[in-house]
Protein backbone atom coordinates (compact mmCIF):
# COMPACT_ATOMS: atom_id res chain seq x y z
CA UNK A 1 0.00 0.00 0.00
CA UNK A 2 0.86 3.68 0.01
CA UNK A 3 1.67 5.50 3.21
CA UNK A 4 0.87 9.21 3.13
CA UNK A 5 2.70 11.56 5.49
CA UNK A 6 1.24 15.03 5.90
CA UNK A 7 2.76 18.08 7.61
CA UNK A 8 6.15 16.35 7.69
CA UNK A 9 8.66 18.35 5.65
CA UNK A 10 11.87 16.67 4.53
CA UNK A 11 14.65 17.77 6.89
CA UNK A 12 17.60 15.74 5.63
CA UNK A 13 18.73 13.47 2.81
CA UNK A 14 20.78 10.46 3.93
CA UNK A 15 23.43 8.51 2.04
CA UNK A 16 26.96 8.91 0.71
CA UNK A 17 27.12 8.15 -3.02
CA UNK A 18 23.34 8.14 -3.45
CA UNK A 19 20.27 8.90 -1.37
CA UNK A 20 19.06 5.87 0.58
CA UNK A 21 16.96 7.57 3.20
CA UNK A 22 15.42 10.80 4.43
CA UNK A 23 14.47 12.35 7.72
CA UNK A 24 10.95 13.77 7.67
CA UNK A 25 9.23 15.12 10.76
CA UNK A 26 11.94 13.57 12.91
CA UNK A 27 11.35 10.11 11.41
CA UNK A 28 13.94 8.29 9.31
CA UNK A 29 12.56 6.64 6.18
CA UNK A 30 14.73 4.30 4.11
CA UNK A 31 14.09 3.42 0.47
CA UNK A 32 15.87 2.55 -2.77
CA UNK A 33 14.32 5.42 -4.73
CA UNK A 34 13.10 8.92 -3.89
CA UNK A 35 11.27 11.26 -6.26
CA UNK A 36 11.34 14.96 -5.41
CA UNK A 37 8.62 17.26 -6.73
CA UNK A 38 9.19 20.79 -5.51
CA UNK A 39 6.90 23.56 -6.68
CA UNK A 40 7.49 27.29 -6.97
CA UNK A 41 5.49 29.97 -5.18
CA UNK A 42 5.97 33.57 -6.22
CA UNK A 43 6.87 36.07 -3.50
CA UNK A 44 4.85 39.13 -4.51
CA UNK A 45 4.77 40.91 -1.16
CA UNK A 46 7.31 43.54 -2.26
CA UNK A 47 5.12 44.35 -5.26
CA UNK A 48 1.97 44.55 -3.15
CA UNK A 49 3.69 46.87 -0.67
CA UNK A 50 4.67 49.10 -3.60
CA UNK A 51 1.06 49.33 -4.80
CA UNK A 52 1.49 47.00 -7.76
CA UNK A 53 -1.69 45.14 -8.69
CA UNK A 54 -1.98 41.37 -8.72
CA UNK A 55 -4.06 39.49 -11.28
CA UNK A 56 -6.59 36.70 -10.81
CA UNK A 57 -3.76 34.15 -10.52
CA UNK A 58 -2.37 36.17 -7.57
CA UNK A 59 0.74 36.91 -9.61
CA UNK A 60 1.66 40.41 -10.80
CA UNK A 61 -0.66 41.67 -13.53
CA UNK A 62 0.98 43.16 -16.62
CA UNK A 63 0.03 44.26 -20.09
CA UNK A 64 1.58 42.86 -23.27
CA UNK A 65 4.59 45.16 -22.82
CA UNK A 66 5.17 43.64 -19.36
CA UNK A 67 4.21 46.95 -17.72
CA UNK A 68 2.52 46.91 -14.32
CA UNK A 69 -0.06 49.44 -13.14
CA UNK A 70 2.78 51.56 -11.72
CA UNK A 71 4.52 53.76 -14.29
CA UNK A 72 7.98 52.59 -15.40
CA UNK A 73 7.75 49.38 -13.35
CA UNK A 74 7.89 46.09 -15.24
CA UNK A 75 7.36 42.51 -14.03
CA UNK A 76 8.65 39.31 -15.63
CA UNK A 77 9.34 35.70 -14.74
CA UNK A 78 7.95 33.62 -11.90
CA UNK A 79 6.23 36.58 -10.23
CA UNK A 80 4.32 37.70 -13.34
CA UNK A 81 1.21 36.08 -14.79
CA UNK A 82 0.95 35.27 -18.49
CA UNK A 83 -1.90 35.10 -20.98
CA UNK A 84 -2.55 31.67 -22.44
CA UNK A 85 -2.70 31.89 -26.23
CA UNK A 86 -5.49 29.29 -26.53
CA UNK A 87 -7.84 30.39 -23.74
CA UNK A 88 -6.81 34.07 -23.69
CA UNK A 89 -7.02 33.84 -19.90
CA UNK A 90 -4.33 34.60 -17.29
CA UNK A 91 -2.24 31.58 -16.39
CA UNK A 92 0.76 30.64 -14.25
CA UNK A 93 3.77 29.62 -16.37
CA UNK A 94 6.84 29.68 -14.12
CA UNK A 95 9.32 28.49 -16.75
CA UNK A 96 12.76 29.72 -17.71
CA UNK A 97 11.79 29.93 -21.39
CA UNK A 98 8.93 32.26 -20.48
CA UNK A 99 11.04 34.39 -18.13
CA UNK A 100 13.81 35.11 -20.66
CA UNK A 101 11.35 36.09 -23.39
CA UNK A 102 9.38 38.33 -21.02
CA UNK A 103 12.65 39.85 -19.83
CA UNK A 104 13.66 40.67 -23.40
CA UNK A 105 10.33 42.43 -23.99
CA UNK A 106 10.57 44.39 -20.74
CA UNK A 107 14.17 45.37 -21.46
CA UNK A 108 13.36 46.69 -24.94
CA UNK A 109 10.46 48.74 -23.59
CA UNK A 110 12.40 50.04 -20.59
CA UNK A 111 15.15 51.20 -22.98
CA UNK A 112 12.67 53.22 -25.03
CA UNK A 113 11.81 50.69 -27.72
CA UNK A 114 8.55 48.87 -28.38
CA UNK A 115 7.95 45.14 -27.97
CA UNK A 116 5.07 42.92 -26.89
CA UNK A 117 4.86 39.47 -25.37
CA UNK A 118 2.48 37.23 -27.36
CA UNK A 119 1.52 34.91 -24.51
CA UNK A 120 2.26 31.28 -23.72
CA UNK A 121 1.09 27.80 -24.62
CA UNK A 122 2.81 26.03 -21.73
CA UNK A 123 5.42 23.90 -23.50
CA UNK A 124 7.26 21.59 -21.11
CA UNK A 125 9.58 18.57 -21.39
CA UNK A 126 11.34 16.30 -18.95
CA UNK A 127 13.18 12.99 -18.92
CA UNK A 128 12.69 10.07 -16.55
CA UNK A 129 15.38 7.42 -16.98
CA UNK A 130 15.15 6.41 -20.66
CA UNK A 131 11.76 8.03 -21.27
CA UNK A 132 11.16 11.57 -22.54
CA UNK A 133 7.86 13.28 -21.71
CA UNK A 134 6.53 16.50 -23.21
CA UNK A 135 3.37 18.58 -23.42
CA UNK A 136 2.19 21.83 -24.95
CA UNK A 137 -1.09 23.70 -25.05
CA UNK A 138 -4.16 22.24 -23.36
CA UNK A 139 -4.80 18.67 -22.33
CA UNK A 140 -8.17 17.10 -23.02
CA UNK A 141 -9.13 17.71 -19.39
CA UNK A 142 -8.03 21.35 -19.20
CA UNK A 143 -9.73 22.08 -22.53
CA UNK A 144 -13.04 20.72 -21.27
CA UNK A 145 -12.58 22.68 -18.05
CA UNK A 146 -12.22 25.80 -20.19
CA UNK A 147 -15.47 24.96 -21.98
CA UNK A 148 -13.82 23.88 -25.24
CA UNK A 149 -15.25 20.84 -27.04
CA UNK A 150 -12.38 18.77 -28.36
CA UNK A 151 -11.53 15.79 -30.53
CA UNK A 152 -8.36 13.85 -29.76
CA UNK A 153 -6.16 11.43 -31.63
CA UNK A 154 -3.70 9.09 -29.94
CA UNK A 155 -1.22 6.90 -31.82
CA UNK A 156 1.81 4.73 -31.14
CA UNK A 157 4.76 4.70 -33.52
CA UNK A 158 8.56 4.43 -33.62
CA UNK A 159 11.30 7.06 -33.68
CA UNK A 160 13.02 5.36 -36.64
CA UNK A 161 11.96 2.97 -39.35
CA UNK A 162 10.52 -0.04 -37.55
CA UNK A 163 13.09 -2.41 -39.04
CA UNK A 164 16.04 -0.14 -38.22
CA UNK A 165 18.25 -0.95 -35.19
CA UNK A 166 17.61 1.35 -32.24
CA UNK A 167 14.04 2.28 -33.14
CA UNK A 168 12.31 3.38 -29.95
CA UNK A 169 8.59 3.63 -29.16
CA UNK A 170 6.85 7.00 -29.19
CA UNK A 171 3.24 7.83 -28.33
CA UNK A 172 1.50 11.03 -29.45
CA UNK A 173 -1.82 12.55 -28.42
CA UNK A 174 -3.20 15.57 -30.28
CA UNK A 175 -5.95 17.76 -28.85
CA UNK A 176 -8.06 19.64 -31.41
CA UNK A 177 -10.89 22.13 -30.96
CA UNK A 178 -13.87 20.48 -32.64
CA UNK A 179 -15.57 23.57 -34.07
CA UNK A 180 -12.55 25.29 -35.63
CA UNK A 181 -10.40 22.14 -36.05
CA UNK A 182 -7.49 24.15 -34.65
CA UNK A 183 -4.73 22.26 -32.84
CA UNK A 184 -4.76 23.36 -29.20
CA UNK A 185 -2.58 20.80 -27.44
CA UNK A 186 -0.37 17.73 -27.54
CA UNK A 187 1.26 15.28 -25.16
CA UNK A 188 4.13 13.05 -26.27
CA UNK A 189 5.98 10.22 -24.53
CA UNK A 190 8.88 8.43 -26.19
CA UNK A 191 12.42 7.21 -26.12
CA UNK A 192 13.81 10.17 -28.10
CA UNK A 193 12.98 13.18 -30.29
CA UNK A 194 10.15 14.38 -28.03
CA UNK A 195 11.35 17.96 -27.52
CA UNK A 196 11.43 19.01 -31.16
CA UNK A 197 8.01 17.50 -31.83
CA UNK A 198 6.60 19.44 -28.88
CA UNK A 199 8.25 22.58 -30.26
CA UNK A 200 6.66 21.92 -33.65
CA UNK A 201 3.18 21.58 -32.14
CA UNK A 202 3.76 24.66 -29.99
CA UNK A 203 4.43 26.69 -33.14
CA UNK A 204 1.38 25.14 -34.82
CA UNK A 205 -0.77 26.25 -31.88
CA UNK A 206 0.65 29.78 -31.99
CA UNK A 207 -0.07 30.04 -35.73
CA UNK A 208 -3.59 28.61 -35.26
CA UNK A 209 -2.87 25.71 -37.59
CA UNK A 210 -5.72 23.31 -38.23
CA UNK A 211 -5.43 19.55 -37.95
CA UNK A 212 -6.10 19.27 -41.69
CA UNK A 213 -3.07 21.43 -42.41
CA UNK A 214 -0.88 19.33 -40.12
CA UNK A 215 -2.06 16.14 -41.82
CA UNK A 216 -0.72 17.50 -45.13
CA UNK A 217 2.72 18.37 -43.74
CA UNK A 218 5.64 17.45 -46.01
CA UNK A 219 8.04 15.84 -43.53
CA UNK A 220 11.59 14.50 -43.83
CA UNK A 221 12.42 10.79 -43.79
CA UNK A 222 15.47 8.58 -43.53
CA UNK A 223 15.37 5.11 -41.93
CA UNK A 224 17.90 5.91 -39.15
CA UNK A 225 16.12 9.16 -38.25
CA UNK A 226 12.36 8.80 -38.63
CA UNK A 227 9.44 6.67 -39.76
CA UNK A 228 8.08 7.13 -43.28
CA UNK A 229 4.95 8.58 -41.72
CA UNK A 230 5.77 11.26 -39.14
CA UNK A 231 3.99 10.39 -35.84
CA UNK A 232 2.45 13.89 -35.63
CA UNK A 233 0.92 13.42 -39.08
CA UNK A 234 -0.48 10.01 -38.12
CA UNK A 235 -2.05 11.53 -34.99
CA UNK A 236 -3.58 14.27 -37.14
CA UNK A 237 -5.04 11.64 -39.47
CA UNK A 238 -6.51 9.88 -36.44
CA UNK A 239 -8.31 13.08 -35.45
CA UNK A 240 -9.60 13.58 -39.00
CA UNK A 241 -11.09 10.08 -38.99
CA UNK A 242 -13.19 11.12 -35.99
CA UNK A 243 -14.20 14.42 -37.60
CA UNK A 244 -15.46 12.88 -40.85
Amino acid sequence: GIRVLTNKPVEEFLGADKVNGIVAGGEQINADLFVSAFGVRANTQLAVDAGIALGETRLIKTNARMETNVKDVYAVGDCAESIHIVTQRPTVQQLGTVAVRQGKVAGINAAGGYATFPGVVGSVVTELYDMQIGATGLTETTAKRAGIEVVTGTISSKTKADYYPGALPIRVKLVVEKESQRIIGAQIVGGEEVTQRINAVSFAIQKQMTVRELAKADTAYAPPLNETWEPLVIAAEMVLMKLR
